[in-house]
């Protein structure tokens, strides 16, 4: 059994029998009173796909690694870089049962295109940071959505060439409740046509695979 829950924005948990892997560790969750961190269950592993701070806090992965035991840090380059001085360790190798793609991020207004690590726990969940460039997903792909530096219509190709079977929506936050369901209802009605379902999980939602 795989318990898949979404935290806030692009933090999302999968929990299955040999533990618990927490994606993204960034500031939406850690910063707001969305999620209530005390619920949050031990979490073996920490992936992160870039070194921004909607993706990866500092102090979210020190209390992550403080309130656990043995939990390990992967990430790239970049992220090691950022959580050096802060006495964090970060592997840059793949974990037991996860595959990585290392791509782009989506190009921002300023041009800038970072280094980001798609991951894949295998048979279950990819989720690519912010980037429409991988190749590979597993059956579930955590879609990101919108702000700054993309679309809808931009996410919704990119899940039709990877074509899961299911898509979790992730970096949403800007938008309003109503916003995100707004764009989850047209996002649905897309990639239905393509035979890919979309799962709605919204702050703190979960479901079973």
């Amino acid at each position: 059994m795989t318990i898949i829950s979404r935290l806030a924005d692009s933090c999302l948990t999968v929990a299955t029998e040999e533990g618990t892997t927490l994606f993204d560790p960034g500031f939406f969750t850690f910063d707001t009173d969305f999620v209530d961190l005390d619920d949050l269950g031990e979490v073996q592993q920490v992936l992160i796909t870039h070194e921004h701070a909607d993706h990866v806090k500092p102090e979210f992965v020190r209390w992550l690694i403080d309130r656990g035991d043995d939990v390990e840090v992967f990430g790239n380059q970049a992220v090691a870089d950022l959580l050096a001085p802060h006495d964090i360790e970060v592997a840059m190798r793949n974990p037991n049962g996860v595959t990585s793609e290392d791509v782009l991020h989506e190009m921002l207004p300023n041009g800038a295109r970072p280094p980001n690590r798609s991951w894949t726990i295998d048979g279950v969940l990819t989720h690519p940071g912010d980037s429409h460039e991988p190749n590979v997903t597993a059956p579930i792909l955590a879609l990101p959505c919108l702000m700054p530096w993309g679309s809808m219509t931009g996410a919704v190709a990119f899940a039709k060439r990877l074509a899961p079977i299911q898509v979790i929506p992730i970096h949403d936050f800007y938008l309003s409740e109503s916003g995100r369901q707004t764009a989850r209802h047209m996002a649905s009605g897309a990639l239905k046509s393509a035979g890919i379902e979309l799962i709605p999980l919204d702050w703190n939602d979960s479901y079973t695979v």
